[in-house]
């Protein structure tokens, strides 16, 4: 009688674990930032950043990154960018302070990796692209 009970449990257990594998994790918020003041000048835009500053504070496009890093980038290249076990290091010399060059490769791959222009909207890129710049060893 007891073989019958864990025989009865096994696909229970086993629901169970692709249901609690299948739920979505909550992405970290953006913060906002604080809008600047009125001037009685006519407001200019400025050009997107390519490459942060290095040692500067995370910009809310560098926390949105960070979160499309973790879905997007960490099985390969790690948590870090320390390279992990289908992808090399991104934190390094090469590519600090250089979103554009990690643009480029997001958008048409690169050996190994795939596209991503297709799977990303070119801000998501972007956004990507600027984190991976401010990384450190």
């Amino acid at each position: 009688m007891s073989r019958r009970k864990s025989i009865a449990v096994i696909p229970f257990l086993c629901l169970l674990l692709l249901v609690g594998c299948s739920k979505q994790q909550p992405t970290p918020a953006v913060p906002s930032t604080p809008s600047a003041p009125p001037t009685s000048q006519t407001p200019t835009q400025t050009p997107p950043t390519t490459n942060p500053p290095a040692g500067t504070a995370p910009t809310a496009t560098q926390v949105g990154g960070a979160a499309l890093y973790t879905t997007n980038c960490v099985g390969c290249h790690g948590i870090n960018g320390a390279g992990g076990s289908a992808g090399p290091a991104i934190n390094t010399d090469e590519w600090k302070n250089n979103s554009s060059k990690v643009q480029a490769i997001i958008k048409k791959g690169q050996g190994k990796m795939p596209a991503f222009a297709g799977n990303l909207t070119d801000t998501q890129i972007k956004d990507i692209g600027d984190y991976v710049a401010s990384l450190k060893k």
